[in-house]
């Protein structure tokens, strides 16, 4: 019997934890919980076997039902890290969770999973040394968040200031993801041959920016691997383009044009059945029907819709923007597919870094009063933009500024190309202080140093002002802008005083308070040729037409 009694007694296992936590819990009931002692509980009893599990013993306990509080709340943290480091750089995205992280230098621009790391480490490194020789020392707000998004071949909708680095945004990817070999890019087995292929496609409404944008491609894909073939297509080379002439062997990496020499083509003969990626540079002009000059802008609307057409359904598609209308993002719904939304800023389009001023002048012939009393009193900083609303207006004030003793010179589309190129090159220089022109100036030149913009005739839309005073301020610099006005502008003072607020700028409160614009067509006002001709002159040149006038008729009669 003692030792069926011990046999027993050795195996049976009373479970004193059990009995221990049901007493204390008895006595908390009566007495309440002690005031210090802390009683481990069942879960952080077991915390430290879990120190040592797996992340596949993780996984498989997860399917128990019981969650891995560790890697959630990591998860979390990295989300808040992301969401804080959004807003110090003012970058606002839409349903954010799901967009990739951004970056915050472009060493972190990494390989792609489809792709082959040691290819795309030899490539990144050429990459990485343009950018440092360009002295771009590090990402600005737009490229922290478009740069990855495209290289994960997201479809994209950019909104950003002018001059905040959106050309850097989507040229980037663009060479990284055009300089991919066939067979990696698309995970297929053996090469295929790449004549007349064209892997990138930049769009842009005027030849000057088609024109800077091929620059800046060319500089940053200077010595990548198996050589860079960049295109800025034009009549001479049109032909050539369509025959796949262009690029050799490897094809084309880049080919950058206006709508209409590509559609031109794409009627020659010309395939974009193997893009990768298409950028829309100044969606709102593309897109947005609504813009000054509207008859252009729907025949552009048509040219997007033949040239997208062409393009395969698996392009990554990315439309950017100085301002993103309501019609840009409605359009933007029939191009871009579950894209990322992002937004520098407060969303108004006009650049922080520019101070601002609204300058009543009375009437047609205040304005050059105005312009002269800023340079007497130091106020018009050198160099300076002035944009007029016509190339007969811009070739006026140029004439009435010429003998002012100030180094002036008119750009505007009627002159010609290599005029236009002379005009930029000596203002560039310094030759040329002041450089008068048209919109033309302000969607397609480049000219970072510009430290003044003077809107001589108001802009007829806020997206044209946005784009105009987006001349200065570019690139972190500071900058200025003063638009002229006169009682025939109030009617439309309001846009552009709405966003000057956006942008921080202080602002009249009557000007607000002004009321809407009923006119939805922008065309601008009549306007009294610019002339400071004395008026006793004027009357007296005037009575002397007259007087010949006169004598003519009598000796006909």
């Amino acid at each position: 019997m003692d030792e069926i009694f011990n046999i027993l007694s050795s195996s049976a296992r009373i479970d004193k934890s059990k009995r221990q936590k049901r007493k204390r819990e008895t006595v908390a009931q009566l007495t309440g919980p002690p005031p210090e002692e802390h009683v481990p509980t069942d879960d952080e009893e077991e915390s430290d076997d879990e120190e040592d599990e797996t992340p596949n013993a993780i996984k498989s306990r997860d399917r128990t039902g019981k969650r891995d509080v560790s890697e959630a709340k990591r998860n979390q943290i990295h989300r808040e890290e992301v969401a804080a480091f959004r807003r110090s750089m003012k970058i606002k995205v839409a349903h954010s969770d799901d967009s990739p992280d951004p970056i915050s230098s472009f060493s972190e621009i990494t390989c792609p999973e489809w792709c082959n790391d040691s290819f795309f480490t030899g490539l990144i490194r050429v990459i990485l040394r343009n950018i440092e020789e360009g002295n771009w020392k590090e990402p600005t707000p737009i490229q922290m968040q478009s740069i990855p998004a495209l290289m994960q071949r997201r479809d994209l909708l950019a909104g950003a200031p002018t001059g905040s680095g959106k050309s850097g945004a989507f040229i980037l990817p663009s060479l990284l993801l055009s300089s991919i070999p066939h067979n990696l890019f698309y995970n297929t087995k053996g090469a295929k041959k790449n004549k007349g292929e064209i892997r990138s496609l930049i769009l842009a409404p005027s030849l000057e920016l088609a024109s800077q944008l091929h620059r800046q491609v060319e500089r940053l894909g200077l010595g990548k691997p198996g050589g860079l073939s960049s295109l800025l297509l034009a009549k001479a080379n049109a032909a050539q383009a369509v025959s796949g002439q262009v690029g050799g062997q490897s094809g084309l990496d880049v080919l950058i044009s206006t709508p209409l020499r590509i559609v031109d083509a794409i009627q020659k003969g010309l395939k974009l059945d193997s893009v990768r990626i298409v950028v829309l540079d100044e969606a709102d002009r593309l897109l947005d029907a609504s813009d000054s000059g509207s008859d252009k802008s729907r025949t552009f609307l048509s040219q997007i819709d033949t040239i997208l057409s062409e393009i395969p359904a698996t392009a990554t598609r990315a439309l950017f923007s100085a301002t993103v209308t309501p019609t840009v993002r409605a359009l933007s719904e029939s191009i871009l597919r579950n894209p990322v939304d992002v937004s520098i800023g407060g969303g108004g389009g006009a650049n922080a870094d520019i101070d601002q001023k609204l300058m009543f002048v009375g009437n047609e012939q205040g304005k050059l009063l105005a312009i002269r009393q800023l340079v007497q009193r130091g106020e018009f900083d050198f160099p300076a933009l002035v944009f007029c609303q016509s190339q007969e207006r811009a070739q006026a004030l140029f004439a009435e500024l010429l003998y002012d003793g100030i180094r002036v010179d008119v750009i505007h589309a009627g002159r010609s190309k290599s005029a236009r190129e002379n005009a930029v090159a000596k203002f560039r220089k310094g030759d040329t202080w002041v450089l008068i022109g048209t919109d033309l100036v302000a969607r397609g030149v480049d000219l970072s140093a510009v430290k003044l913009v003077l809107n001589y005739d108001l802009p007829q839309s806020g997206v044209t002002y946005v784009h105009r005073i987006g001349r200065t301020g570019r690139a972190g610099r500071k900058g200025k802008a003063i638009t002229l006005f006169t009682e025939a502008d109030l009617e439309q003072l309001r846009t552009i005083a709405n966003i000057m607020k956006q942008s921080g700028c202080q602002v009249e409160e009557w000007m607000l308070q002004l009321p809407r614009k009923h006119n939805k067509k922008k065309r601008a006002p009549k306007r009294q040729k610019i002339d400071t001709t004395p008026s006793y002159d004027k009357k007296k040149s005037r009575m002397k037409r007259l007087y010949i006038k006169n004598s003519k008729e009598k000796k006909e009669g």
